[in-house]
């Protein structure tokens, strides 16, 4: 029988006739799980430093060793069967949680923005334009979009 998966994250999909569906239903909702709002506890490279709880996730580093050696860019999930690995699309946006800034995948790598300052300097201040700049980068940072300076 071949398996079948979604386009894009590659989830397990029923088959007429197939043994043991419970079971491909279950590897299903676990991905969704993680993929509804990621949040990725940081970017890490050796999984045997970790002492990871259900349902916690990781960015795998360009470096990985030992159970994610060979899986580079990829959100290492861990569940009560072990270390799921989770290839990451064009445009998927998740949230690290050791410094709480989103990450987006973009050509092939994970993008992070760098903090933005407020307006400080210049020979003509203009205040009202300083504070719309000031709101305009909270928003941004309190949507987790830029991160907090």
């Amino acid at each position: 029988m071949a398996e079948y998966h979604t386009a894009r994250y590659e989830l397990p999909l029923l088959a007429a006739g197939q043994a043991h569906k419970e079971l491909f239903h279950n590897e299903a909702i676990t991905l969704v799980d993680f993929l509804i709002d990621p949040v990725v506890q940081a970017i890490t490279a050796d999984p045997g430093l970790l002492a990871p709880e259900n349902g916690q996730c990781w960015l795998v580093a360009a470096s990985a060793t030992g159970d994610w050696a060979g899986h580079a860019g990829k959100i290492a999930a861990w569940t009560n069967n072990g270390w799921q690995f989770i290839a990451p699309v064009e445009g998927m946006r998740v949230m690290l949680a050791d410094s709480a800034v989103a990450a987006i995948f973009r050509q092939d790598t994970w993008l992070h923005c760098d903090p933005v300052s407020s307006a400080t300097a210049g020979t003509t201040i203009d205040s009202e334009a300083r504070a719309v700049i000031d709101s305009i980068l909270i928003a941004l940072q309190t949507h987790a979009i830029l991160p907090k300076n």
